[in-house]
């Protein structure tokens, strides 16, 4: 087995309410002909280098970096997958059944917290002519600029779902006020309005607040694994599941599960990784009601092919066994 770290240059910064990225790194697990990835994201505190010492040491601990853990899971499941000449997804199918949908949803493509509102229209229009999902970052701490964002997109794109995503960017007295000003535009959801160093009682607080017509509201930070949502399931609409924050693909479809007990609709995103992070990830689309899996379209150095998007925005899926991600 072989670690190592990428280095990935985005085509240009990246913000959101954590913070603005130029470059991020991943890491990069390889056995034989398998290759998998998992992504360092700044606000986690992970070292790298130290990920790296870990990974090389005769005997791993029991507790692993999470990008350690996810990176091994995927690796273990596409060793199998090619051994069987199955894709993850048939792995997903197994636990969690047949998908709610006869096609995945459709793909989305995410903003940065703008800085020339007139530029970021014109992204808007013209990614808004192949996908009709347009996820908006706000949380940008000035709140007439989180507003001027989603009025610029909805009258740039009006037939657009818009998917909010405010990363915890505001304040818990500001939260409400911001939703219901904001569900003039029509938003199809609203993520993670509030941090997520607010415990249970802000959620309780926040929809005891809100008008029985709010747009749905969904948790992101505040949930990183299914353990997290039997408590949050009373006071959101849906959750955000990613792979990196459950630590592997079996944990990912346990939080599927639970989210589906709870009736909680299901948001499947990415970090910004390259293609191989966000094909293993887009094994478990079936299983949701909204994707967000763009983070490849970010990167400069995207050495993986994988998933794709049609001219209307439908996910297209590689026929390979495995993750399916292969090299350039």
């Amino acid at each position: 087995m072989h670690a190592a770290i990428k280095t990935l240059t985005l085509n240009e910064p990246f913000r959101i309410a954590h913070g603005t990225s130029a470059t991020r790194q991943v890491l990069r697990i390889s056995e034989g002909q398998h290759t998998t990835e998992a992504p360092f994201v700044p606000y986690y505190g992970e070292d790298p280098q130290l990920t790296l010492a870990i990974l090389n040491q005769a005997v791993l601990p029991e507790q692993l970096p999470r990008t350690a853990a996810l990176a091994l899971n995927l690796l273990r499941h596409d060793i199998i997958g090619h051994a069987t000449s199955k894709p993850l997804a048939a792995h997903a199918r197994a636990k969690l059944g047949a998908p709610l949908h006869s096609s995945p949803p459709p793909g989305c493509r995410s903003f940065s917290i703008p800085d020339d509102l007139d530029v970021f229209a014109e992204k808007i229009r013209l990614i808004s002519k192949q996908f009709r999902v347009l996820k908006l970052k706000l949380g940008s701490g000035d709140l007439s600029l989180d507003l001027a964002t989603v009025s610029v997109a909805r009258h740039t794109a009006p037939h657009a779902e818009l998917l909010l995503d405010v990363n915890g960017g505001w304040e818990l007295s500001e939260a409400a006020l911001m939703i219901t000003k904001l569900a003039d535009y029509r938003p199809a959801l609203i993520e993670q309005p509030i941090h997520h160093r607010h415990g249970v009682e802000a959620w309780e607080e926040l929809r005891a607040s809100l008008p029985g017509n709010a747009p749905p509201i969904f948790a992101d930070e505040s949930v990183q694994t299914g353990a997290d949502i039997p408590a949050l399931a009373d006071f959101i609409d849906g959750v955000n599941i990613k792979l990196l924050k459950c630590g592997s693909f079996d944990a990912a479809i346990v939080m599927i599960a639970t989210a589906r007990e709870h009736s909680l609709q299901i948001l499947l995103g990415c970090m910004i990784e390259t293609s191989l992070g966000t094909t293993a990830a887009a094994h478990l689309a079936p299983w949701a009601d909204w994707i967000d899996l763009d983070g490849h379209f970010y990167l400069s150095n995207d050495d993986f092919t994988g998933i794709e998007y049609d001219a209307s925005g439908t996910l297209l899926m590689p026929d390979r066994p495995g993750i399916g991600a292969i090299p350039r």
